[in-house]
């Protein structure tokens, strides 16, 4: 009888040490034609949402969601605009960002809630909180053709392609302060010309080819995974995960109670044999 208990709350205990948290279906926010803000499935390509850029339609490059509000960008333009993700109202404009050479286009939020800027030619990544305070400047080690469109920041690296629509994407070193980037993988993921927009799950990255109007699945070592078509008259510069949306595989706090019950529980029962 103890041996059927003893293996019962051993499988108890090792369920839980590989429970995670749930992971929803990848969703990720882009702007099509330049005039739509859209939600879309990164493995099928469907739209979930979709409705009108409130301000700058025609001009909108990428946008990034925080929260309830969404911050974008237009071409050729250093103003953050924001949107309502719920009304779909337009919210004004949140900040400035510093003048860069190339476009300020591709925008990517982190998992603190921060806006991150990959800018083109030889402008450096940025930093900024959501009200428009510069936290960190970080240089690259090559200078871009045009204007990074892809770009995507995690933990202590960044990914980001070789300029406009040009693949493959690199993998960063990412250190605090306003430290240079250092190369970490180069290339990090294959993808080839016309990719631009890019997005980071914590379990996946996904690509997309502005040009073939697909996404591509990478896994987190940067192989390929996987390929879904898009609506065949898209354009998407860029797309970001809403920075709540990003995954973070850790055992849920119930998953280490149990674990730690299941733990407790053989010790006790290993005491009472004894």
């Amino acid at each position: 009888m103890h041996s059927h208990i003893t293996r019962f709350v051993a499988i108890a205990a090792i369920t839980a040490a590989t429970t995670v948290s749930a992971q929803a279906a990848p969703l990720f926010w882009a702007i099509n034609q330049f005039t739509t803000i859209q939600e879309l499935n990164g493995d099928t390509g469907a739209v979930v949402d979709s409705f009108a850029v409130p301000f700058g339609s025609g001009s909108a490059a990428s946008i990034a969601v925080i929260g309830n509000i969404g911050y974008y960008t237009l071409l050729g333009d250093t103003n953050i605009r924001t949107v309502d993700m719920t009304t779909h109202a337009y919210a004004g404009i949140a900040f400035a960002t510093i003048a860069q050479s190339g476009y300020t286009n591709g925008i990517t939020p982190d998992a603190n809630g921060h806006l991150w800027f990959a800018g083109g030619n030889s402008d450096a990544l940025t930093e900024y909180s959501v009200t428009g305070t510069l936290l960190s400047t970080h240089t690259f080690p090559t200078t871009a053709s045009s204007f990074r469109d892809g770009s995507v920041v995690f933990g202590n690296f960044v990914v980001t392609n070789r300029g406009d629509q040009q693949g493959p994407y690199d993998k960063y070193n990412l250190t605090a302060g306003n430290t240079p980037l250092t190369y970490n993988t180069q290339p990090f993921i294959n993808a080839g010309f016309g990719s631009n927009g890019i997005s980071f799950n914590g379990v996946n990255f996904y690509t997309s080819d502005e040009q073939a109007h697909k996404v591509s699945k990478w896994d987190i070592n940067g192989a390929f995974v996987s390929v879904a078509n898009l609506d065949p008259n898209s354009r998407y510069e860029n797309w970001t995960f809403a920075a709540q949306d990003i995954v973070v595989n850790t055992p849920e706090p119930a998953s280490m109670a149990l674990l730690g019950a299941g733990m407790f529980g053989l010790g006790a029962l290993r005491r009472r044999r004894a």
